[in-house]
């Protein structure tokens, strides 16, 4: 027997925190993975030698799965705070047609090293990246060496997009297509590592059928996560893309579809027909004009659904606040309705529930990446990705239901302690030595970088011309 050690002491939510199953158990870890989920087991571990083990008491401690996030793009962690104000018009020219084009390679890295880490501090202990900033093959490598180092879990997806720059270094499809076999081949290996490969097609709207059918048949002929922004694009007329994929045979389960917005019931049958599934990022959506996020009426249909955070060029990294908004997000446009029709004290029960949310956060997302064998609830056989939420302050006590009480009062100051795999990354409020530094560090001069760089366009917002409305009419890139 490796490594073994027992956490003792803890009300532990086992299964899919959808059952909301609070359980007063130990749980033992050998070699990063769940072995036993009982009471009793530091008994006997006190017993023959051979099975000692290092006892940890968390008796002050709720214990849940790491939190599991379905859709960002990391590499825009070097400019926080820029789009808090911005619509998703002002977001694709300022972020995607401009300073996308000047981030180095070590830029990439340390963006995506900082937004990984701050994830990992936030309680999120699976993500994956949309990482569609590749001007060049170095971007993808450094994208690629900093999610391994940060040591997160999650898929680490290929952005095919082809951002604007004076001099492209691809010039065709066919070349991302090949640096993407490229990067698939020589830096990811068995499917069982902790970050695992995926492709992020260029959307619809911009590529077209076509050029979406050759970039979405990789991740097929890869065996791999393909990672879509779909029906995004608020636009009346405009086709559902989802509808459009279907004709052209391009649906099957290993889809991860985000944002969706637009989608109608027709859409969400086809996906649940497909077995596709869908991440809602309700910070992002609902600030930017994106319409409500879906997640509860996917979910309803049989959709698979999960959260994301999206970009921490606008928002922090904190589940606990996607959570509460996609809560309030979809109460609020229910309730409406039956306010509307019925009356307030007429309306019946509410449609989405704090177990849902959680559900979404954790396993809802394991399943969207094809992780849910890995983590997103804890089960025995599955990786110790666990988070101790700290119980004992006066905005948790006292706690009737404690499931309630972390999706509505828990803050990410309330998070003690991070696993992933086994491994601690975050103990006593604290992240490990260096790894901080690190990555502030990097992200200081990335930023310093970028803001420099700007001031040949016109700055951190450049004004937009008269031209990119209409350039941008049949588009509308999403985030």
């Amino acid at each position: 027997m490796g490594t073994r050690t027992i956490y003792t002491g803890a009300l532990v939510l086992v299964g899919d925190p959808r059952g909301g199953s609070f359980q007063r158990v130990d749980i033992e870890v050998v070699d990063g993975r769940i072995a036993r989920l009982a009471e009793g087991l530091v008994l006997e571990a006190e017993g023959a030698e051979s099975e000692r083990a290092e006892v940890v008491d968390a008796s002050w401690a709720w214990i849940i799965p790491g939190f599991v996030d379905t859709h960002h793009h990391m590499w825009q962690a070097t400019m926080r705070g820029l789009t808090v104000d911005f619509t998703l018009s002002d977001y694709v020219w300022t972020i995607r047609r401009n300073h996308s084009g000047v981030h180095r390679a070590v830029d990439i890295y340390n963006g995506t090293l900082g937004a990984a880490v701050g994830l990992l501090d936030s309680g999120t202990t699976c993500s994956v990246d949309y990482s569609h900033s590749i001007l060049t093959p170095e971007h993808a490598d450094a994208g690629v060496a900093a999610i391994q180092e940060s040591g997160i879990r999650g898929v680490w997806c290929y952005g095919l997009y082809d951002p604007h720059t004076a001099s492209p270094y691809f010039t065709s499809v066919e070349q991302r297509l090949d640096d993407a076999r490229r990067v698939r081949s020589s830096l990811f290996g068995a499917t069982g590592d902790r970050v695992r490969f995926g492709v992020a097609p260029t959307e619809l709207s911009l590529a077209g059928i076509e050029q979406a059918a050759q970039e979405m048949v990789l991740g097929r002929e890869l065996d791999c996560l393909v990672h879509t922004h779909t029906n995004a694009r608020w636009k009346p007329g405009y086709a559902s893309e989802i509808k459009q994929l279907a004709d052209a045979g391009l649906l099957w389960s290993h889809q991860l579809h985000s944002h969706c917005n637009t989608s109608d019931a027709e859409d969400f049958a086809i996906l649940a027909d497909h077995g596709a599934k869908v991440s809602s990022t309700p910070e992002t959506e609902l600030n930017m004009g994106m319409g409500f996020p879906i997640a509860a009426v996917a979910d309803r249909a049989g959709v698979v659904a999960g959260l994301g955070a999206d970009i921490q060029s606008n928002n922090s990294p904190d589940m606990f606040t996607a959570m509460r908004l996609m809560l309030a997000g979809e109460r609020a446009r229910t309730n409406q309705r039956a306010l509307e029709q019925q009356g307030i004290y007429e309306m019946g029960g509410l449609q989405l529930s704090a177990a849902d949310v959680l559900h979404f956060a954790t396993l809802g997302g394991a399943i969207g990446l094809g992780l849910e064998d890995e983590c997103g609830s804890i089960e025995v056989g599955k990786a110790a990705d666990l988070v101790l939420i700290r119980n004992t302050s006066l905005h948790l006590t006292p706690a009737v239901d404690p499931l309630g009480a972390i999706v509505m009062g828990a803050r990410t100051s309330d998070i003690d302690t991070v696993i992933v795999g086994g491994e601690v990354v975050k103990q006593g409020g604290s992240m490990r030595a260096g790894v901080v530094e690190k990555a502030i560090a990097g992200l200081r001069e990335s930023g310093a970088h970028i803001v420099a760089e700007s001031q040949a366009y016109g700055g951190m917002t450049p004004p937009q011309p008269e031209w990119w409305g209409a350039a941008t009419a049949g588009t509308g890139a999403p985030s």
